[in-house]
């Protein structure tokens, strides 16, 4: 089997270096982005970079589209007039339903011969690598899990119309990616008035089974470095939950305060080691002190 990625990113990476360990040798990536970095990264893993869209999907049997929300749609657009007959393209992007369902369109009209399956990515994925677990939904949805399953990919494949395995994902992503921002928030005003320690500490003491102080430096510093992404897809959860009539009052809101520090980060160069220490001995641990007053600074 030839497989391909549709962005070379963080998640992309991270799952073909498990395949590469599991014996999946004929990996090709394409990715919008050049240069140095993204050559290593793909050379890390075995990884053959390819120049073009209709390149890639001349090499690969299957398809793993990980761009962004944003880019998702129109990445199909582009890479479906190009799909042999028999590939099979899934989607991972974390998108509203409705964008998966548009996706499906897409591939059912300009490439009939081609199969898809819309894809929820249902943890980190840098951790688990290959093993984060997937669910799938649509047409390619087993033909995904027998294709992937043989090299240790954890699929689920779930019963029901298109979209639904998306439905499931936003869900997680009110909750977790509206931690993030209820944590963002709190920690502003707790870092202007010194009382960040302090703030955790509580945190921690309220829930001693679940640290839950140490899940919201967890989730700041994943959000220093992915925030434009996960804004965009608290946003997507927001317009899930209306297009389930459920009016999405916090979700917007959260939405709105990811996006609110997105802009703000943008173009600000990550902190060097020297100012990750801020706040603590362990760089990883003040990181997200750092991510405060850049945020308060802006």
């Amino acid at each position: 089997m030839r497989l391909g990625f549709i962005g070379f990113g963080e998640a992309a990476s991270a799952i073909a270096a498990g395949l590469a360990e599991e014996g999946l040798r004929e990996l090709y990536a394409y990715d919008v982005v050049s240069g140095q970095a993204l050559a290593e990264r793909a050379a890390c893993c075995g990884v053959r970079l390819v120049a073009s869209l209709a390149e890639l999907a001349a090499q690969a049997d299957l398809v793993l589209s990980l761009v962004t929300a944003r880019g998702a749609l129109t990445v199909a657009r582009e890479i479906a007039p190009h799909l042999r007959v028999g590939t099979l393209y899934a989607d991972l992007n974390s998108c509203a339903p409705r964008v998966k369902a548009e996706i499906g369109q897409v591939i059912a009209r300009l490439a009939p011969g081609a199969c898809y399956a819309s894809v929820a990515v249902m943890s980190a994925v840098p951790p688990l690598r290959h093993r984060v677990p997937l669910v799938a939904d649509g047409p390619g949805a087993r033909r995904l899990r027998e294709a992937l399953e043989p090299y240790g990919m954890n699929i689920e494949v779930l019963e029901g119309p298109l979209g639904a395995a998306a439905i499931l994902k936003m869900c997680r992503s009110v909750v977790l990616k509206g931690l993030e921002a209820l944590f963002l928030e709190a920690l502003l005003a707790a870092e202007q008035e010194g009382l960040t320690e302090q703030v955790l500490t509580s945190l921690n003491a309220s829930f001693p089974k679940t640290s839950l102080g140490d899940l919201g430096v967890y989730l700041l510093d994943r959000h220093r470095l992915h925030a434009q992404r996960r804004a965009d897809e608290m946003q997507e959860a927001a317009e899930t939950l209306a297009s389930l009539a459920i009016d999405p009052l916090v979700s917007a809101g959260a939405a709105q305060r990811l996006r609110w520090s997105a802009e703000r980060l943008t173009g600000l160069a990550a902190p060097s080691r020297a100012e990750a220490e801020v706040g603590g001995e362990d760089p990883q641990n003040g990181a997200y002190r750092v991510l405060l007053h850049q945020l308060s600074d802006a």
